[in-house]
């Protein structure tokens, strides 16, 4: 156990009450100091002890007494010491040379220990490989073989380093210190608890694999909330096999019979993974109004709704617990779903609001005053969670959490909620356009039409940038459309609207109505019956709008494709100019078609945060990392089946690859996405991360990419002629997990957070 070494000043673990340490020694709790607080002493204590500066070459004196202490202290308690030190604040020591600095720290805090236990190899001890001390064991710094080593995720749970075989030989052993909560760049996140539970047991698996196993510490922080991630890290702690992916859902049905009900265990297991799928997409703090696309994929309709409908889920089956288990279940499921869903409610109804606002949407003005009902909603859940339990864990989710950007690392001091926009609502809308607003999916004709010279722009109906032009209707695409129809002029007067069809199989689910001050938009969904259509049929029609008064019309375009994949292909078909793959759902495998083979790709269940498939990864994990040349010779293969007549001159390929990093420097993440069979070479193996300037050092793209919790590339591929083709992906390591590959062949993808959800799977 690491006490906390914060606030400064704070409480000290050694002295707030002397006798912890020998409770602790009966408990069988093994105590020691964080990564910069060496030989049992915390800062506090260094703090208060008015000593000097906390600087080796200048107070070394001081500084070798203040240590010398903690070891007498700790007498003959079952004790780590953590060796070497880190500068003032938790920060990098300030010397010339801070590696001869740290050779001589370790020379005399061993003779320390020498002189209270009789040999320097008496007492265990551990040195932390954190932030800039790993550019010093890579550059040779390394303590005595008996000391344990202790190497580190990043702070956002991507282990940093595994042990190679010489490091596996120390007889010190090799641990691991992973965070559930953090304070520091890009942006601290330590509200409450957004951690994946695929994502911590895929890395904590493959450190038990690798061997760094003799010691695991978790930094918490505020322990409560982060009961069920550490719960699963304890328990794989103990037993590294007592569960996989597969298996996940077993195991935390378990945890909730035993914690709460037998009867009611599987529908709250399903909650528990359905909250870690969500905050695994990205962290609360990291969320801007931004994130996640008003305008494309539905993006931020859809995550707001997956929000929603665990918030319902859980206060439905709280309600559903006997009286005296509620307060548990609040505490530890209710609050994080709920006060989670009202969180992204804000956050992306401040995107909306913006957007509409840009729209002049009437709308805009109701949604900025449900966010300011929602932004005290949000104090109010945190009211209830301390009032609970007689106020037993007041305090705990007091933590701010709103703030004006994520672009300061610092947290929050106090929760803000800025940048609100208005309509005025009692005027009206240009009168060459008029009071009647069309929004149609990916369009941003109502964007440009918030700002027009009515001068040059025609009005009716609109043309090019200006006009509604929907996204294609084809037999693989999505079943239905939509078109928003919003009042953007004075509320006091309702607008009737009304849709002429001209096709009789195109569908309309409303073909009149009205917007009002009370209903001020209405959506509209269009589908297609494909038994109609002619065969072949590729043009744009036109869904002429009428409204008033006073009167108006506008021509909303939608692209028709009657144009379809052969009734014998299975795979992927374009869609739209793109092709969506979660990587699950392969056509071929090497590991099927050559039944002699030991290593091959499988699925990865529920581990991903850009597929709801899970992803894809070489197993078995140890002899994949053993033979990389077996590894690189294994494949998953795609279909995919390029419509039309035409060409695709130049298709991209994006990945989206499960955030990791390289843990082993003779072995750094290389991958390979080809086509088969194709004129053209195949893509040569490349790799993934950047190199860091320094060995051990921070990638390149690490803080402007690591919040995503995924690491995107994109590649060409080429031209592309009409019919079927085949991808194959292939990789060096097991420790490539594969979300999920989009191809975009007809231009740039739109900008989305998640990337486009899968596309029709034949």
């Amino acid at each position: 156990m690491w006490g906390s070494f914060v606030p400064a000043p704070g409480r000290i673990f050694f002295t707030d009450d002397p006798g912890n340490m020998a409770l602790a020694n009966d408990y069988g709790i093994v105590v020691s100091t964080s990564h910069h607080e060496p030989m049992q002493r915390a800062s506090n204590e260094w703090k208060q002890s008015k000593n000097g500066a906390w600087d080796w070459v200048a107070n070394k004196g001081n500084v070798v007494e203040f240590m010398r202490e903690g070891v007498r202290r700790a007498g003959g308690n079952d004790t780590y010491f953590t060796l070497g030190m880190r500068g003032e604040n938790d920060g990098p020591i300030q010397a010339d040379d801070p590696i001869a600095v740290l050779r001589e720290v370790f020379t005399v805090q061993r003779n320390i220990l020498a002189s209270f236990y009789g040999n320097e190899t008496a007492a265990r001890q551990i040195w932390t490989i954190y932030k800039e001390v790993a550019t010093y064991y890579a550059a040779g710094l390394e303590p005595p073989e008996d000391v344990t080593l202790m190497f580190t995720d990043d702070n956002w749970g991507n282990v940093q380093k595994l042990p190679n075989a010489k490091e596996l030989d120390r007889s010190g052993g090799i641990g691991m210190y992973y965070h559930f909560e953090y304070v520091g760049r890009p942006k601290s996140w330590k509200w409450q608890n957004c951690n994946n539970l695929p994502k911590i047991y895929k890395e904590l698996f493959q450190a038990a694999q690798a061997g760094a196993n003799r010691v695991w510490v978790f930094n918490v922080g505020d322990i409560k909330p982060v009961e069920l991630p550490l719960n699963m890290a304890m328990d794989l702690a103990w037993n590294a096999t007592r569960f996989d992916l597969d298996s996940l859902p077993d195991y935390l049905q378990s945890l909730a019979a035993r914690d709460f009900s037998l009867e009611h265990s599987e529908v709250i297991a399903s909650a528990w993974l359905a909250y870690s799928h969500l905050v695994g997409m990205r962290k609360f703090e990291m969320l801007e109004p931004t994130t996640y696309s008003i305008t494309n994929y539905e993006e931020a309709d859809r995550i707001l709704g997956a929000w929603k409908a665990l918030g319902d889920r859980v206060r439905a089956i709280e309600a559903s617990l006997p009286q005296t288990h509620r307060d548990a279940f609040f505490h530890s499921s209710t609050y994080a779903a709920v006060a989670g869903y009202n969180y992204h409610a804000i956050l992306i109804g401040q995107g909306k609001n913006r957007q509409y606002s840009f729209e002049r949407r009437n709308s805009a003005n109701a949604i900025a005053y449900d966010l300011i009902e929602r932004f005290e909603y949000d104090h109010d859940l945190t009211i209830e969670y301390d009032a609970i339990a007689d106020g037993k864990w007041r305090g705990i989710m007091s933590t701010p959490k709103f703030d004006m950007s994520t672009a300061d690392w610092r947290p929050s001091s106090r929760d803000v909620m800025a940048n609100l926009s208005f309509v005025q609502l009692r005027q009206d809308f240009d009168y060459a356009f008029g009071n009647l607003g069309i929004y149609v999916e990916q369009s941003r004709a109502p964007y440009l039409q918030g700002r027009i010279c009515a001068s040059i722009n025609p009005s009716k109906p609109t043309k090019d940038g200006l006009s509604p032009v929907m996204r294609p209707m084809e037999p693989h695409g999505p079943a239905f459309r939509w078109i928003d129809l919003f009042h953007r002029g004075d509320h006091r007067r309702p607008i009737r609207w009304s849709i002429s069809v001209p096709e009789p199989w195109i569908n309309v689910s409303q073909v009149s109505g009205e917007v009002s001050g009370s209903k001020p938009e209405e959506r509209v969904h269009i589908s297609i019956n494909w038994e109609l259509v002619p065969a072949t049929y590729n043009q744009t029609v036109q869904l002429r709008v009428f409204y008033g008064p006073p009167a108006h019309f506008d021509d909303v375009h939608l692209p028709v494709i009657n144009i379809r994949a052969p009734k014998d292909f299975a795979g992927f078909p374009e869609v739209d100019g793109i092709i969506s793959i979660e990587a699950p759902h392969y056509q071929r495998s090497s590991l099927t078609q050559d039944t002699g083979r030991n290593i091959g790709f499988r699925v990865m269940p529920r581990l991903a945060s850009r597929s709801e498939s899970g992803s894809v990864a070489l197993r078995p994990y140890q002899a994949a990392i053993e033979s990389e040349s077996d590894s690189k010779a294994s494949w998953l293969e795609y279909d995919i089946f390029i419509l039309g007549n035409a060409t695709r001159p130049a298709v991209n390929a994006t990945i989206y690859i499960n955030g990791a990093l390289d843990t082993r420097a003779d072995k750094p993440m290389l991958c390979s996405l080809s086509l088969q069979n194709e004129s053209k070479p195949a893509n040569d193996f490349f790799k993934i991360l950047g190199t860091p300037e320094k060995a051990g050092d921070t990638l390149p793209e690490w803080n402007a990419e690591v919040a995503n919790g995924v690491w995107t590339r994109t590649l060409q591929l080429g031209s592309l002629s009409p019919g079927k083709h085949i991808l194959r992906w292939q990789v060096n390591s097991p420790e490539v997990y594969l979300e999920k590959i989009v191809l975009a062949t007809q231009g740039r993808l739109p900008e989305t957070s998640l990337g486009p959800p899968e596309t029709s799977r034949l």
